[in-house]
């Protein structure tokens, strides 16, 4: 079972879970996450969302390199329907709704982030509205190291949590920014210790589907519809500036080193 889905009172709980691949998001858990999402906006009794890792050291290791960034460089043509699926790539509607880049769940999100939280995963937290984490959340948006430019959001999404030299920072370095860190650069609600994470992320939930789920889902429609006005250009230039470069020789030199544990050695010219 790639994902876990609970439905606990007014809350939903979503949990990744994926042991032997760290989270990785591949075709199948990002289709699955899209129908849960799809699941969430139709049941009118969840008032509230928590995103999570069933892992105990983990939260989310990013976009698979094996199956899903084949599919969206264009790599390798698609072989199932979690694939087909993919191939719309990051303008498509599913894969940006699947990953909260695009306004589309219409109930308030809480991700509770423990562990290593890279690249895609970090991105899709970027879409949460609420964030708690633990002190050992590691933050990393990885993907210049591996001559790749990150198209999940990260470029839009970032600016506007942390402000624009801290983000480019996160984004320019591809170094690991601590929960410490994190939380006082004003991306994190909360910053718990890891056996109160859910708990806190729990107690969040409640106390907004305690209210009432008219007021609650019109603040989060406002709030989306916003983001949305003033970012769909944007993130539209995100994709074509950086789908090139995902396909590039660089891209593929990056992943190929990520692989065989050793120092890329890029040679593009500009």
């Amino acid at each position: 079972m790639n994902l876990i889905y609970e439905k606990v009172g007014h809350i939903a709980k979503v949990g990744l879970n994926r042991p032997q691949q760290l989270n990785a998001l591949d075709p199948g858990i990002l289709l699955e996450l899209h129908k849960t999402w799809q699941d969430v906006n139709a049941d009118s009794g969840i008032r509230a969302v928590v995103l999570y890792s069933a892992l105990p050291n983990i939260f989310c290791s990013g976009m698979d390199l094996k199956t899903a960034i084949p599919i969206l460089t264009g790599a390798r043509k698609p072989e199932n329907e979690a694939e087909e699926w993919l191939n719309s790539g990051w303008d498509g509607p599913g894969m940006g709704e699947a990953m909260l880049k695009i306004s589309f769940v219409n109930k308030p999100i809480i991700a509770a982030i423990h562990g290593y939280c890279l690249t895609g995963g970090f991105e899709m937290v970027m879409g949460a509205d609420l964030r708690v984490a633990s002190p050992d959340a590691v933050f990393q948006m990885r993907e210049a190291s591996l001559g790749i430019m990150p198209t999940g959001g990260g470029n839009i999404f970032l600016p506007r949590h942390v402000g624009t030299c801290r983000a480019l920072e996160i984004l320019l370095t591809a170094g690991n920014f601590d929960g410490k860190t994190m939380y006082e650069w004003g991306f994190l609600n909360r910053l718990v210790e890891k056996e109160r994470l859910m708990d806190t992320a729990l107690e969040l939930a409640e106390k907004i589907a305690s209210n009432g789920p008219l007021a609650t889902q019109g603040i989060i429609r406002l709030s989306r519809e916003m983001r949305m006005r003033e970012l769909k250009e944007v993130f539209t230039r995100e994709v074509e500036i950086g789908m090139p470069i995902f396909s590039s020789e660089d891209a593929r030199e990056g992943v190929r080193a990520q692989k065989e544990k050793r120092k890329p050695d890029f040679k593009a010219k500009f």
